[in-house]
């Protein structure tokens, strides 16, 4: 009996103890709890009068602007480009389709409607997974609204602290802006900010950028597979990365099937559609006219300086959303990019056959190293503090360098010398076309490739050469020639100008050409002998009243 009794003491100072321990921890567990509580509703209080840095004020938050890109349009409306900072295009809340809104909804935040800014189911999880664990991939919980306010507002390091501080700042912020807009202003602010990757912000760039149409015409797995886009905007690029793309758009899918907005019918069809994406991409060498449209910038931003915009302030070209009509017409553009394209290769195919074996500088050994002084690296390696043989050496060093071709960019071993010396040899040309009544500019080509050749060679200074021609012969008509008059095909000698005598390019003379075929076939002996018949200076004043004032030429020889 004595030996029970001495186990059920054991027995009973266990169970005590046990009972013991679980008073303990539970003890430490409500400390815990209540740390973290203290601690939130602490961080809250220093949050709230600004120790973490100010709160957006009513004011600020009732006038959010955005930057808008400019958009640039041909003369027959089509859009060709655009000036910006953040490429963004806002639209109005009745201009977004109700698929876009019932996929943004299912996915970012399911009870939009039923909330003032903060989803108080979600904090449990935010707290524990978020702010404890600070598991960042567990997801915040965010709203729409504290979305949004991230999306203007950014967030900014606190050290230990930087989550929790940056989402009271987004609660906080997100209940004002709740009192301020309403649901469909907020689902209208936040599909403008939104980032969609590429430097291209909101829905309506968005649609553009990755289907080339308006968000309204978006189907619903279109519209799935951008909104998609907002867990990761790279890593569910449908142009990059097709299959995370179509994985994540059918998450979304099953989402709005959860949320009602979709039935499962539709689910089944629509998930099994691969992605067709029509993208267009609206910047820099991409799009139509490039040189023409840096041309114009310069002569923009001096016309918007003189504007107000109501507040006293001039609109901005890259901010304010201006839209901008250009005189090239598309067609015309599209045709004059091309000809100059494939005019070009054709000629450097037989300027590289001509040249073959041989540079046109093998005579000047000094021309590489005053080309190469001119580039951007040149110039860097100096600012830098580097010796001339140091540079040279750099530049006679071979590396991998992306060089231009008529066919395409190509990645190439050689040294930034090797590299100036390919460059001399592309061909390169200009091209404009005005209109004879408007005076328009209705097609312009300043170069090869804007990406790799900015120079613009209609702006450049070149020799005057046969584009002189016309004002010879249209003063010869003022003079009394007629179109159809005979004009000797022989040389001409011009005494005094140290007796020099013009040459056709085709070596051929002998023979009549009337005042048309001369034009026509640019014959240099025809317009000489014009210009010999009415003297140097009808044709230059005739130029000087179609608005040429400078010459090429000094006045001694009737310029």
């Amino acid at each position: 009996m004595a030996k029970k009794s001495s186990s059920g003491k054991r027995k009973s100072r266990k169970k005590s103890n046990n009972q013991g321990l679980k008073q303990k921890l539970l003890k430490i567990g409500l400390l815990s709890i209540g740390g973290v509580i203290l601690l939130l509703f602490s961080l809250f209080g220093a949050v709230y009068i600004g120790l973490f840095g100010a709160l957006p004020t009513d004011e600020e938050l009732q006038n959010i602007k955005q930057s808008n890109a400019s958009l640039i349009y041909s003369s027959d409306g089509k859009l060709i480009g655009k000036y910006f900072i953040q490429n963004r295009s806002s639209i109005r809340f009745d201009e977004i389709p109700q698929v876009v809104i019932d996929a943004l909804i299912a996915t970012e935040d399911s009870r939009f409607f039923e909330h003032n800014g903060i989803d108080f189911y979600s904090i449990p999880r935010v707290v524990i997974k978020t702010v404890i664990l600070g598991d960042e991939s567990a997801g915040g919980g965010s709203t729409i609204s504290q979305q949004l306010i991230k999306n203007l507002y950014g967030r900014k390091s606190h050290g230990a602290l930087s989550i929790p501080v940056n989402k009271l700042k987004e609660n906080i912020t997100a209940l004002k802006v709740e009192e301020i807009y309403s649901k469909e202003e907020i689902i209208s602010l936040y599909l403008n900010t939104v980032s969609f990757g590429e430097n291209v912000f909101g829905i309506k760039a968005a649609s553009e950028r990755f289907f080339n149409k308006q968000p309204f015409d978006l189907t619903i797995p279109e519209a799935a597979t951008l909104i998609g886009m907002l867990k990761a905007n790279t890593s569910y690029n449908p142009r990059l990365h097709p299959d995370a793309s179509m994985e994540r758009r059918n998450v979304v899918l099953a989402l709005m099937v959860k949320a009602g907005t979709l039935s499962p019918e539709s689910f089944v069809d629509f998930s099994e559609r691969s992605i067709e994406l029509d993208y267009k991409r609206l910047v820099g060498n991409e799009t139509p006219a490039p040189y023409f449209r840096a041309h114009v910038k310069n002569e923009l931003e001096r016309i918007l300086s003189s504007t107000d915009r109501g507040d006293g302030t001039p609109f901005d070209l890259y901010r304010d959303g201006l839209k901008i009509t250009l005189s090239v017409h598309s067609k015309l553009q599209s045709n004059a990019e091309n000809a100059v394209e494939s005019h070009l290769k054709e000629l450097q195919k037989r300027f590289d056959s001509h040249w073959q074996g041989r540079k046109p500088w093998d005579d000047e050994s000094e021309f590489l190293i005053r080309e190469a002084k001119k580039s951007t690296r040149w110039r860097r390696l100096e600012e830098s503090g580097r010796t001339l043989e140091e540079i040279e050496k750099i530049f006679n060093t071979p590396t991998r360098i992306n060089v231009f071709t008529h066919h395409g960019y190509e990645v190439k071993n050689m040294s930034p010398m090797d590299s100036v010396a390919y460059h001399q040899m592309i061909l390169q040309a200009g091209f404009i076309a005005i209109g004879a009544q408007s005076g328009r500019v209705l097609a312009y080509v300043g170069g090869v490739d804007y990406a790799h050749f900015p120079y613009d060679h209609v702006q450049s200074k070149r020799q005057v050469g046969s584009t002189f021609k016309p004002f010879v012969y249209a003063s010869a008509l003022e003079a009394g020639f007629e179109p159809c008059d005979l004009v000797e095909n022989e040389p001409i000698i011009f005494s005094n100008y140290e007796d020099w005598s013009p040459q056709n390019s085709d070596g051929k003379y002998g023979g009549f050409y009337t005042v048309k075929g001369g034009l026509s076939k640019s014959v240099n002996t025809i317009a000489a002998r014009l210009i010999a018949e009415t003297g140097p200076n009808p044709p230059a004043e005739l130029a000087n009243r179609l608005g040429i004032t400078r010459w090429p030429f000094h006045s001694s020889r009737g310029g």
